[in-house]
């Protein structure tokens, strides 16, 4: 169950890219930004994601009976990809970056 969590953190991380510029910065030093950034963001999640992972566990069999665990699945990935995305950006905000169309 940890595995499936873990994926769908990597998951979320990967779909936060983002484009993000700063003055006097390479697209490779953007980059190691970013992937520390991500790094950060998933650290921070991790609790919160195995919680969810927890709670998916201990009542999944009850959501399964009222046909109601994939949308419990969806509303937690959702919520990671959500709380990941606010990290990354607040991340690279920190780092003097701005967001780029």
């Amino acid at each position: 169950m940890r595995r499936i969590g873990g994926l769908a953190l990597a998951l979320a991380l990967a779909g936060c890219s983002g484009t993000w510029t700063k003055a006097g910065v390479s697209p490779e030093a953007a980059a190691q930004d970013l992937s520390e950034c991500r790094h950060v963001a998933e650290i921070a999640n991790r609790r919160d994601s195995d919680i969810d992972q927890d709670i998916l566990a201990s009542r999944g069999q009850d959501w399964e009976k009222f046909s109601v665990i994939q949308i419990k699945r969806d509303q937690y990935a959702d919520s990671n990809e959500r709380r990941t995305g606010d990290i990354v950006d607040r991340c690279m905000i920190a780092k003097g970056y701005s967001p780029t169309s």
